[in-house]
């Protein structure tokens, strides 16, 4: 048995703890409260005056498919070879080698999802994984991305379509094929199988969507409709120019995870950047997590990330939840982690004060109840 002893316990359910005790058996937590009397073999981990707080999530990278200190050559995170590739599976690229997963421990990421890019329309299937190496779900979420997909000489013996007309169009027409095949209305090729049982698992309610926005707030509305039409569950990624829809995106109930922050307008895509539309979002109710799109932002600034929603008003509360609880929830993980619960993985960040006070150190980060870095 491990006991973190002392510190101010931050869970995530809205409960903290001042001098508190969390306890770890078998990699679980199985004691979140107040101080107790502790056996004489327990192994001590004193947090007095220190801040306790569950591993951070990102709920949005592609951490190990672009591997850092490598030539983008090397990137595995868009395959060009047509516009729809549910077939793809990022746990088939993965480096676990990059030194980013490292990096992210320093960070306090303990969880992240990394898939595919947005090169394609249905782009393929990311995994969610902690950044020591476990695997939580090797087929997490279908990636999709709306917006213009331009023909780049790319070798495809399919046309890319260069609308966001187009590209709603392909999307809805893949849904129907696959919908109508599950209902034994249409025959396929056995090549085509597979894709086809990919998008079926979206259909089906068996794995949600993960659908990428950037452009403009109509792309917003128009993803919206999609989801509704279809009846998917999905959340909308990116989300620029959703604070001027934000009623529409309420009433949906569809979740949000936005960024990256810590962004400038240098493209077209970036025309919407606003770094209070997590902020906007939150406070209407939309439930929000943020991400860091690795390596556009280094996965292990994902904490400075929530910090800057405090800066534009949010409480240190609610924005400690857009790297916690919040992404767990939206990525279909939080009976595992995102909070301090007792029978959740031992996923847990010690810090020097509050981890989003820029001041604020990080001290030692434990996955599954192993101390991974000690500072």
């Amino acid at each position: 048995m491990i006991a973190v002893v002392g510190g101010k316990i931050w869970t995530g359910t809205g409960k903290n703890i001042d001098d508190g005790l969390v306890l770890i058996e078998n990699s679980k937590i199985s004691y979140v409260g107040p101080m107790k009397e502790l056996s004489p073999d327990v192994e001590i981990i004193d947090a007095k005056d220190k801040f306790v707080t569950p591993g951070f999530i990102d709920a949005h990278s592609h951490i190990g498919l672009i591997p850092e200190g490598l030539d983008w050559e090397y990137s595995d995170v868009n395959d060009v070879s047509g516009p729809v590739t549910p077939q793809m599976r990022a746990i088939d690229a993965l480096n676990f080698y990059d030194p980013a997963f490292k990096d992210a421990i320093g960070g306090g990421v303990t969880t992240v999802y990394t898939g595919p890019g947005s090169a394609n329309v249905i782009c393929g299937v990311g995994l969610i994984m902690k950044t020591s190496g476990e695997i939580v779900k090797s087929e997490a979420a279908l990636k999709m991305a709306s917006g213009p997909k331009r023909n780049q000489d790319r070798k495809s013996n399919q046309p890319y379509p260069t609308t966001r007309m187009g590209t709603i169009a392909l999307m809805r027409s893949v849904f129907r094929s696959v919908r109508e095949w599950m209902n034994g209305q249409l025959k396929i090729d056995d090549d085509k199988k597979y894709e086809y049982e990919v998008v079926a698992k979206v259909l089906k309610g068996e794995m949600p969507a993960k659908i990428h926005l950037s452009l403009y707030p109509d792309e917003i509305r128009s993803i919206i409709g999609l989801i509704k039409e279809f009846g998917i569950n999905a959340s909308i990624d990116h989300v620029f120019g959703g604070d001027l829809v934000t009623d529409e995106i309420f009433d949906s109930g569809i979740p949000v995870v936005y960024g990256p922050v810590l962004i400038s307008r240098t493209f077209s895509y970036y025309r919407y950047v606003n770094d209070k539309i997590p902020v906007e979002l939150a406070k209407k109710g939309v439930l929000v997590a943020l991400m860091t799109d690795h390596p556009v932002v280094p996965q292990k600034h994902l904490r400075f990330s929530a910090s800057v929603l405090v800066r534009n008003g949010l409480d240190y509360d609610e924005a400690l939840k857009t790297i916690t609880i919040n992404p767990a929830r939206i990525l279909g993980i939080d009976e595992k982690v995102g909070s301090l619960e007792v029978g959740k993985d031992a996923d847990i960040v010690i810090c020097s004060g509050h981890p989003l006070k820029l001041g604020t150190k990080i001290e030692k980060v434990l996955i599954n109840g192993e101390a991974v870095l000690s500072n």
